[in-house]
C-alpha cells in the first residue's frame, strides 16, 4: 500500500496474511521457529465484504477461529457442537459489516511449480 491508499474513502476492507513459516528470528537455541499461519479479514464498511481466499500455494484450506459477528465464543464449538467452519483454498468468504474473521491455515501449502 502507498500512503495515499490509507485516505481512500471507498477502501473499507483489508486482508492480512501472517506466515508462520516465514519467522526469521531463531529460538533461544538458534533453531528455526515455525508456527501456524493465519489470515485476518477486516470489514469496516456498513455492507458485507467478499474476500477470495489464497490459492493452494498458501495452503489447502482454512479454518475459522474467530468471527466477531458470530455469537459463538472464540475457540469454542459452534452451536450444536459442530466443528469450526472450514473453507478450501480459493473459496469466497463473506465478512459481515464492521467485523473481523480470523482463519488458520489447515494442511501444508502446495509446492511451487
Amino acid at each position: 500500500m502507498q500512503d495515499g491508499d490509507w485516505k481512500t474513502g471507498y477502501a473499507k476492507a483489508m486482508g492480512v496474511f501472517l506466515n508462520g513459516d516465514a519467522i526469521t528470528e531463531p529460538d533461544p537455541r538458534g533453531q528455526p521457529v515455525r508456527d501456524d499461519s493465519f489470515l485476518l479479514l477486516f470489514s469496516a464498511d456498513g455492507q458485507p465484504a467478499r474476500f477470495t481466499l489464497p490459492g493452494p500455494g498458501y495452503g489447502p484450506g482454512w479454518e475459522v477461529l474467530v468471527d466477531t459477528a458470530s455469537d459463538s465464543p472464540p475457540g469454542q464449538p459452534l452451536p450444536g457442537g459442530t466443528a469450526a467452519q472450514q473453507y478450501p483454498a480459493g473459496a469466497a468468504v463473506l465478512v459481515a459489516p464492521r467485523s473481523m474473521v480470523v482463519l488458520r491455515r489447515t494442511g501444508t501449502p502446495a509446492p511451487p511449480r
